[in-house]
């Protein structure tokens, strides 16, 4: 490997440490630090020469089949999760559970489900679909592009990273994103690479599941 093909890896591994730890320790307010990790994925690829749209951000991808198939999916990945999913943790796993409180402010709580969903749409479905199934997919995709699978190859990867991403929710925490990072995976492939299939169906399963939560019928 050339010294300009070791800094652009390096960068990037750094940009991804940067985009996956910043969340979690900048302790900003109201999922701002969005604002600077978008900014962030912005400079990277202006350095690369490469637009929004690159990465699967397309301008004209918004469409009333994308809100159909977004608002579907997500339903669809809801069953999985209440109906299979949840029941098996709840077997087995039952202390797990009752230890997870994170999102016990939304329940019977108008303005904490607001709110909640707000940052959902904004820092879930917006921000997580564009920096993991946009921006690192992309990115880990260059590295195994020698293999002809080299999608699924860094789709996997990805997925597990965003699992990782989601390490405050517990190790069932990190599973279930996984399984879900390989699920919107799967809709951005489907749908031609369009980043608004993931995103909005990713926000709308959030949404779902705060509702859920504020009924508390998410873990019944």
């Amino acid at each position: 490997m050339d010294k300009v093909n070791y800094l652009k890896t390096v960068t990037s591994i750094l940009v991804i440490a940067l985009l996956i730890l910043f969340p979690h320790f900048a302790h900003l307010p109201f999922a701002s630090y969005v604002v600077v990790c978008f900014l962030i994925i912005i400079i990277y690829l202006k350095t690369q020469y490469k637009t929004l749209g690159y990465i699967g951000l397309k301008r004209k991808g918004l469409s009333v089949h994308t809100f159909i198939v977004g608002v579907l999916s997500a339903i669809l990945w809801m069953a999985f999760v209440k109906f299979i999913y949840l029941p098996f943790i709840n077997h087995f796993f039952q202390d797990y559970i009752k230890a997870y409180t994170d999102y016990d402010f939304v329940k019977n709580n108008l303005s904490g489900l607001l709110i909640a969903t707000i940052v959902a749409w904004i820092a879930g479905g917006f921000y997580e679909e564009i920096a993991f199934r946009g921006f690192i997919q992309n990115i880990i995709q260059t590295w195994f592009s020698k293999y002809n699978f080299s999608f699924w190859h860094a789709g996997l990867f990805t997925s597990i990273l965003f699992g990782v991403y989601h390490w405050q929710q517990g190790i069932f925490g990190i599973i279930g994103a996984t399984l879900g990072g390989l699920y919107w995976l799967y809709l951005f492939k489907k749908y031609n690479k369009n980043l608004w299939y993931p995103i909005i169906s990713h926000a709308v399963y959030d949404t779902i599941a705060l509702t859920m939560i504020y009924f508390d019928v998410l873990n019944n």
